[in-house]
C-alpha cells in the first residue's frame, strides 16, 4: 500500500498539466506562463508549490519515473533466480519504454537542446533501476546463468537488443522513411509482446553461451 502523502490539488493539477505538455511538445518549450494559463492556476500559487521552473521541472521528471522504479525495486527484492528477476525486471522497463515511447524521444530532443532538468535527471539514473539491473546481472553471474563479461557490457547489450527497435520505430512514425512493409514489420518486431519476449529470450541465450 502507498504510504505517501496525497499532493495537494494545485500541485497535481499543475503536474497534471506539465505531464501532457511534456508530452506533447517537450520541457525545452514549457514555460511558467504558458503551464499557468493550461491548468487555470495563478503564476503565485506556481511558485509557492514549485519555487522555480527548474524545481518544477525535476519533481515533474521524478512524478513520471518515480513509479517506475519504485515496481522494479519490488520485482528485484523478491525470492527467486537471479535471471528470472532479471528478465521480470526487463520486460517491464521495456513495457514502460512501449507506452512512453513518445514521451521518452521528448526528453532525448530535450538533452540535445540542453534542458539542464533533463540532463540531471539522465546524470542522476546510474544509481537507480540501471543498478538494479547490474545487481541480477552480477548475480546471475556468480550462479552460473550468464556468462562472464563485465555485467555494464551484458547490460548494454541487452537495452540494445530490446530497445533500440522500440525507439528506431518511433522514429520513423509518421515518417516514410522505409518502405511500407518494412514499416510495418518494425512496428510489430519493436512493440509486439511476443515478439518483445523472442527478442529478450534470443539475448539471454546468446549470453549464456560466452566463452
Amino acid at each position: 500500500m502507498n504510504s505517501e502523502p496525497a499532493l495537494h490539488p494545485t500541485r497535481s493539477l499543475l503536474l497534471q498539466h506539465g505531464l501532457q505538455l511534456m508530452r506533447e511538445h517537450g520541457l525545452r518549450q514549457l514555460t511558467v506562463r504558458g503551464l499557468c494559463q493550461q491548468a487555470g492556476v495563478n503564476t503565485g500559487s506556481f511558485v509557492y508549490h514549485f519555487g522555480s521552473r527548474q524545481q518544477f521541472a525535476a519533481e515533474l521528471l521524478e512524478h513520471w519515473y518515480g513509479p517506475l522504479y519504485q515496481q522494479l525495486q519490488a520485482v528485484q527484492q523478491q525470492e527467486g533466480a537471479a535471471l528470472s528477476r532479471l528478465s521480470a525486471m526487463l520486460l517491464q522497463l521495456m513495457d514502460f519504454l512501449r507506452e512512453q515511447r513518445g514521451l521518452i524521444s521528448q526528453l532525448l530532443l530535450d538533452a540535445g537542446s540542453g534542458e539542464a532538468a533533463v540532463l540531471a535527471f539522465i546524470r542522476n539514473l546510474a544509481p537507480r533501476h540501471p543498478q538494479l539491473l547490474l545487481q541480477c546481472l552480477s548475480e546471475a553471474q556468480q550462479a552460473g546463468q550468464l556468462g562472464v563479461a563485465p555485467p555494464l557490457h551484458q547490460l548494454m547489450f541487452l537495452m540494445s537488443a530490446l530497445g533500440f527497435p522500440v525507439l528506431l520505430q518511433q522514429l520513423g512514425n509518421g515518417k516514410a522513411m522505409l518502405p511500407d512493409m518494412l514499416q510495418k514489420a518494425l512496428a510489430s518486431y519493436a512493440l509486439e509482446p511476443a515478439h518483445l519476449q523472442q527478442r529478450l529470450n534470443w539475448a539471454l541465450k546468446g549470453l549464456s553461451c560466452q566463452e
